[in-house]
């Protein structure tokens, strides 16, 4: 059986419709990919700082900003940015309020990012 060049039109249009269809699909998840990795850098450096601005060990820099992020209602990836923004001194308002809410759950006087007050300061007794 031969089939009419209107059946092979046809079959090739859905064909290659249904190819941009997935095609779009494939990029949209790429896109999403590369999207959750810069994330997961972004919060692996703020992860980083945390360690080392209070001498704790990855794991536990973690916990906090987990711990943070539940108690103050602020997803981990903005909390993340916010460290970031002002370990680099560029804190716009947005962050620096994040960073004012996030504080409020810390002990009294603990401060997610030295300043340049806290450069000044006696450092304190270790009590241990």
């Amino acid at each position: 059986m031969v089939l009419s060049p209107q059946h092979t039109d046809a079959g090739s249009a859905a064909g290659m419709q249904g190819l941009d269809s997935r095609v779009a699909q494939l990029e949209a998840e790429v896109a999403q990919l590369k999207d959750a990795l810069a994330r997961r850098q972004q919060i692996g450096v703020a992860t980083g700082l945390l360690a080392q601005r209070f001498a704790i060990s990855p794991e536990r820099a973690w916990s906090l900003l987990v711990r943070l992020s539940q108690n103050s209602h602020v997803k981990v990836r903005e909390i993340a940015q916010s460290v970031i923004d002002a370990h680099c001194g560029r804190l716009d308002p947005v962050n620096r309020q994040i960073l004012s809410t996030l504080e409020k759950h810390l002990p009294d006087g603990v401060r997610l990012v030295k300043t340049e007050g806290d450069v000044n300061r006696a450092p304190r007794e270790d009590p241990r």
